[in-house]
């Protein structure tokens, strides 16, 4: 008799499960920061595929005789919105020009750096052994050196240019795809469902295009987003430097570096170029964070 209750209880229990409706996942709100960061990054975007048709006035004219206007609110006028140089180019004009290549440097140089980091991190994370080891000495070594000394070397041994640039933000840059990818691969190869996988006779190829590589997804898309906004801050620190491109390419780190010598005389040529890399930096870094929470929040059966 008893059983039989217990069996009616467990039937009635079943029927409540099944009878309630099905769970839709909480939707993660959008922040103001996370709002911010991707504002800022389309409105970079825009930049960069419409800077021929934004831009105000031909960033490589010079005129003398306005050389040094202020911008819009410190006495200057519409014609420069963000006033002039000592060279009298405009400066919005030499802003756009300059975030059109940031942007392409920062994006083709993130997709080279996440190439390499991710196939190093996930090869030594599944496969351990030798190729684990090997990749731990490769990242010791790379570790080892800083940023500054690849570069200087790098400019010593083959000039300056873009080539030169591209060579040093690609050695350095696949450190953190490699170094958080491979601690994530380690721990998915432990998985039910990597063993089942191989049971079944799955290859190495498949195993990591169809397995692992759809599971590290989300961290990789973090990971680049927020590694465009470093590799443009490296690329115009080094250009302020005088390591990365050369001085008729316009970027924001030479605009800085031509400016700083004005800035008790004008303030505009040094502080405008500036404040655009510092915003752009930080707009990718919100747009990662909000990417990030969205992407790796967990999402459980709470009562929203």
């Amino acid at each position: 008799m008893a059983l039989v209750i217990e069996r009616r209880h467990a039937r009635r229990e079943t029927a409540e499960v099944d009878a309630l409706p099905p769970h839709r996942p909480r939707r993660v709100p959008w922040t103001f920061s996370g709002i911010f960061g991707i504002t800022v990054v389309a409105l970079i975007v825009l930049a960069a595929l419409a800077g021929p048709w934004l831009l105000p006035a031909d960033p490589e004219q010079q005129r003398l005789v306005e050389r040094l206007q202020p911008p819009i609110g410190f006495g200057g006028t519409w014609d420069h919105p963000l006033g002039t140089d000592q060279l009298g180019r405009d400066i919005a004009s030499r802003v756009i020009a300059a975030a059109r290549l940031s942007l392409v440097i920062g994006v083709v140089s993130t997709l080279a750096t996440a190439l390499i980091g991710v196939t190093l991190g996930m090869a030594g994370g599944y496969l351990g052994g030798r190729v684990d080891r090997c990749v731990v000495f490769l990242l010791d070594v790379a570790l080892a050196l800083p940023f500054l000394v690849i570069a200087v070397a790098v400019t010593a041994a083959i000039g300056g240019g873009i080539e030169t640039l591209f060579i040093t933000l690609i050695a350095t840059g696949w450190i953190g795809y490699a170094r958080i990818l491979r601690l994530q691969a380690r721990a998915l190869r432990r998985e039910g469902f990597i063993d089942a996988a191989r049971a079944l006779g799955a290859s190495r190829a498949r195993l990591f295009s169809r397995h692992l590589l759809p599971n590290l997804a989300g961290t990789i898309i973090v990971l680049a987003t927020q590694q465009v906004a470093g590799m443009m801050l490296y690329a115009a620190a080094l250009s302020y430097l005088g390591l990365g491109l050369s001085p008729d390419q316009i970027t924001w780190g030479g605009m800085v570096a031509a400016g700083q010598e004005l800035l008790i005389v004008a303030w505009w040529p040094a502080v405008v170029p500036g404040l655009a890399l510092v915003l752009t930096v930080v707009g990718f870094s919100l747009a990662g964070d909000a990417l990030r929470d969205r992407i790796e929040r967990p999402r459980g059966r709470g009562v929203s």
